[in-house]
């Protein structure tokens, strides 16, 4: 019995230490909301030149004028050069089944598979502020050059490899998906 030692005992700021952090960590993580993902919205700014008193859903007219924002007004006011042909909106019907209906869906809702990991999510073509308040020229500007390396950092990808007839072509498609 010489060799036994004397029963060791934490002190008390230890033991508040190990009750104190784990219960802190919890309270943090799931009541103060630690483990809960941000919303993020898309933010709008007045537009010059765009009225804002279009009855729609909040989110839709905030995407519509958060798009409208980082559009050139000049690239707002474009119009095609030539009328679209029916063949041209064939051609465009297959490239949107192509190119854009993984994210915007078959029908335009905005509902494609891969939509559904974006923020914001892909414009529904649907809507009532789009037919309404998005030009054909800041359509047809958005295709173009994409909205990546814009201030709205959306998933929306660059198209400007593709000859301005067919984008202009697709941009009628887009528009007659809503109607």
């Amino acid at each position: 019995m010489a060799n036994e030692l004397p029963a060791v005992r934490p002190s008390r700021w230890l033991l508040a230490l190990y009750v104190l952090v784990p219960a802190w960590a919890v309270w943090y993580l799931f009541v103060a909301g630690g483990l809960v993902q941000p919303e993020v919205r898309p933010v709008a700014r007045a537009v010059e030149g765009v009225s804002a008193g279009v009855a729609a859903a909040p989110e839709d007219a905030e995407q519509i004028l958060g798009i409208l924002a980082v559009v050139p007004q000049d690239a707002r006011n474009a119009r095609p050069p030539r009328p679209v042909t029916d063949a041209m909106l064939a051609q465009a019907k297959s490239q949107y089944d192509t190119l854009c209906a993984v994210c915007h869906g078959p029908d335009g809702r905005g509902d494609g598979p891969a939509g559904a990991a974006l923020n914001p999510k892909p414009v529904n073509f649907h809507g009532r502020t789009f037919q309404e308040r998005m030009p054909v020229g800041a359509t047809h500007w958005v295709v173009k050059n994409g909205l990546g390396n814009t201030p709205r950092r959306s998933g929306m990808p660059a198209f400007g490899q593709l000859p301005d007839d067919q984008i202009w072509a697709l941009v009628e498609y887009v528009r007659r998906l809503g109607r």
